[in-house]
């Protein structure tokens, strides 16, 4: 999830991830010596998500418990993916800690641009490695048997919807996630058009947007309903790329997705991250799904504004709707990293040890200034937090939904992912538009999928497998432990 504030293009970000294919690694080099603590600054780069304002307010206390300044910059991630290719090709450090996007993961610790973290997290017990979800790590920031980042905020995905307008119209919304996706729709289609508290109401709203948001959306109730983008990939070995998406399950999910647009503002078809969220917080929507910091930025009427939305006191939250397999969430989110040319390697790591432990997090959670405007914990022992689940009653349907999340298989980490999603949200934007039937839409997808990944040398694949499982996850955390 991004674009907040942020309105820059993500052409960009598209041309950086075709160059970033053909990149070499940078070269090897002595590591300066770290300055002493007192003469350290940590230059922090960070995407402009709900965690920077966190982090940002509490930033004095990392200082006052290790002497170490910080100068934090938030940008967009689109941004930030741009400048970060440019500091690593040129190999000329633009910051010590960043963000890391997990679709980056497996090209930047391949490409040696992040240090990985395995040998800090045996070294030092108090990263409490056993307290992360194993399927956030699983999907976030697990690469090859590496550890390499830690989750500053985790997102799954579950359904907001507005408790006194289901009431009056009659829907019983099953917040343990015990219904189906065409249960949700059917409830959608009864909302829409009913008046209410003086709003025609509209049954829901999507992220149209493309290409990133559309399928950040889409792709949840496409793998919910039992699609996968490839043939034998993360887990299997060998690897294999081919294309699945032109199958019988991911068009009974595209067709279903038209119907929720068909219940959806007609603007939309343009609405990207936020403003899903903010038209849903405007109170004329019934329902929709998206990802869980949706549970506290509805609440407020506008981004980081402190000031109370109309839904504020009448939001409902609940497990996301099942299809006719096993439960798959969409898992997503922001990790730090620390970059490989950074003079301050140990000083990077007791801010990426800070920022994410279950002591600052927990702040970050009660940080008051905006409103309670951070509830992504990754720790499990967070959500049995008294403090923190009055305020955020939303977090046990979380934690559930985090649970039976799997981010690698909803949206894979390939090599060429960016270039892919530029195609899928493309077209999928294009159904939403009559410009192409859900039929062709997957056709032709599926056909530039193959060309792209073929012309990329993923098919047939070559090089070495790695057979990445919740289970391998699990055991490399019990043996960082």
């Amino acid at each position: 999830m991004s674009g907040f504030d942020f309105n820059i293009s993500r052409r960009g970000l598209l041309k950086s991830g075709i160059a970033l294919a053909g990149t070499a690694a940078i070269g090897g080099g002595l590591v300066p010596r770290p300055a002493r603590a007192a003469d350290t600054t940590l230059r922090v780069l960070l995407a402009g998500d709900p965690f920077y304002y966190a982090i940002e307010g509490l930033k004095d206390q990392f200082q006052q418990e290790t002497g170490v300044k910080l100068q934090i910059e938030a940008i967009s991630l689109e941004a930030l993916q741009a400048r970060l290719t440019s500091s690593f090709i040129s190999n000329e450090p633009d910051a010590d800690v960043i963000s890391v996007d997990q679709m980056w993961l497996g090209q930047y610790l391949e490409s040696k641009w992040i240090h990985p973290l395995n040998e800090f997290i045996k070294a030092d017990s108090d990263t409490h490695i056993e307290d992360f979800i194993p399927e956030v790590l699983y999907s976030m920031n697990t690469w090859r048997g590496q550890v390499g980042t830690l989750p500053v905020a985790a997102y799954g995905q579950m359904v907001l919807y507005r408790k006194d307008f289901a009431d009056k119209a009659g829907i019983s919304v099953p917040e343990d996630g015990s219904w189906t996706w065409e249960q949700y729709l059917a409830a959608i289609q009864k909302m829409h058009g009913q008046d209410f508290d003086g709003h025609k109401m509209v049954g829901t709203v999507l992220a149209g947007q493309q290409p990133a948001p559309i399928v950040h959306m889409y792709s949840q109730l496409a793998a919910s309903m039992g699609t996968r983008w490839f043939k034998d990939f993360p887990a299997g070995t060998p690897w294999d790329f081919q294309p699945t998406i032109n199958s019988p399950e991911n068009l009974a999910a595209l067709k279903l997705f038209g119907d929720l647009y068909k219940n959806a503002p007609a603007e939309s078809v343009g609405y990207n991250w936020f403003d899903a969220g903010m038209r849903f917080a405007k109170g004329d929507i019934g329902m929709f799904y998206w990802w869980t910091p949706y549970a506290y930025l509805c609440k407020k009427d506008g981004y980081m504004s402190g000031k109370d939305s109309v839904v504020a006191d009448k939001l409902g939250m609940a497990r996301l709707p099942k299809g006719p397999g096993e439960q798959v969430v969409s898992l997503g989110g922001h990790s730090l990293g620390i970059t490989a040319n950074t003079p301050n390697r140990d000083a990077s790591w007791q801010f990426v040890k800070w920022a994410t432990s279950a002591k600052t997090q927990k702040a970050m959670g009660l940080y008051n200034k905006y409103g309670y405007q951070f509830s992504d914990f990754a720790r499990p022992s967070l959500y049995k937090d008294a403090e923190l689940l009055k305020i955020y009653p939303h977090l046990t349907a979380q934690l559930g939904d985090l649970e039976r999340g799997n981010g690698k298989v909803v949206r894979p980490p390939v090599p060429v992912y960016t270039t892919l999603e530029g195609i899928y949200g493309l077209n999928l934007n294009k159904v939403l538009t009559g410009q192409l039937t859900p039929e062709n839409c997957l056709l032709e997808t599926s056909t530039f999928f193959e060309t792209i990944l073929k012309g990329n040398f993923l098919i047939p694949y070559q090089q070495a497998s790695y057979d990445d499982t919740l289970a391998a996850t699990e055991a490399l955390m019990k043996s960082l432990a």
